[in-house]
């Protein structure tokens, strides 16, 4: 369930107004996300210090920045943390790397915890994945991404954002030789390879001052090289914004995604729903 949220939060940080401060921020990013089909929760944590790079007189260095700090995703079922690394060079591009460990553990339902498995073909419904089998197992996992992202005016107090994000991620975890990814919803092989793309064309618009309203549409693709497994889902988008909430809050968003799974090992032609909430503080200049 990690690897949703990014797709939410890349839309909704172009949306949000950049911080004018030109000097080292402490900066938190928190959300919390729920997903229907499959069932889960997740919550995201990401304290970090930003530092300016770049003119910010030049439109191509607009928001440019570097970024350090530690990360966690914590949902029912597992544990992942460590840190992360991002340089935004010019206002288009994004790139980062993140470095966590992980835990996963079973709590008593069908289809929620470490599931072993004898391979990429191998069954993964709920009552393939049973509660009593579940067990539990800790590994590590790297991600590189890069991101090309803008902004383009259409009226006063309304823009189009377009947004494309490509990640590999290599996963290692448990001792079986595969396994079912409660992260990825996927099976995967104890140490393997992920390839995610993430898009979004979205209109945003100023309901008022500190107001913003976004709606569009998403693609949302999943490649295993290693099996040519692909998982892909697509739908629409809807948020609402609010700017400058206090002076540590800078944005709170409300959003909900529904979705249709095109491919999918098991939910093929299939619809999902996920919401929630993400919050940006800036808790100010580094001492």
């Amino acid at each position: 369930m990690k690897r949703l949220a990014p797709l939410v939060a890349l839309g909704l940080a172009l949306g949000a107004a950049p911080a004018s401060a030109q000097d080292t921020r402490v900066v938190v990013h928190q959300q919390l996300v729920a997903l229907l089909n499959p069932m889960g929760a997740e919550h995201t944590l990401e304290v970090g210090a930003r530092a300016p790079i770049g003119d910010p007189e030049e439109l191509l260095f607009t928001g440019t920045h570097v970024e350090g700090g530690v990360i966690s995703y914590t949902s029912p079922v597992y544990e992942i943390a460590g840190g992360y690394l991002q340089v935004s060079p010019l206002a288009f591009l994004v790139l980062r790397a993140e470095l966590t460990g992980s835990v996963q553990w079973p709590i008593g339902m069908d289809g929620a915890g470490y599931y072993g498995l004898s391979g990429y073909e191998a069954e993964v419904r709920d009552p393939d994945l049973a509660a009593a089998n579940g067990g539990s197992a800790t590994g590590w996992n790297l991600r590189l991404l890069a991101r090309l992202q803008g902004a383009v005016p259409l009226w006063e107090g309304a823009r189009l954002i377009l947004a494309n994000q490509q990640a590999w991620e290599h996963d290692t975890l448990g001792d079986a030789t595969h396994y079912f990814s409660m992260q990825h919803d996927l099976v995967l092989a104890r140490q393997d390879w992920i390839v995610t793309n993430d898009a979004l064309l979205l209109l945003n618009m100023a309901v008022a001052s500190d107001v913003g309203f976004t709606f569009g549409a998403y693609s949302n693709l999943r490649w295993v090289p290693n099996s040519s497994y692909v998982g892909h889902q697509v739908g629409p988008m809807l948020a609402v914004s609010f700017e400058r909430v206090t002076r540590e809050v800078r944005t709170i968003d409300l959003f909900v995604r529904g979705g249709y799974y095109t491919h999918h090992v098991t939910r093929g032609d299939e619809l999902t729903i996920l919401g929630g909430i993400s919050i940006d503080y800036d808790l100010g200049g580094v001492r």
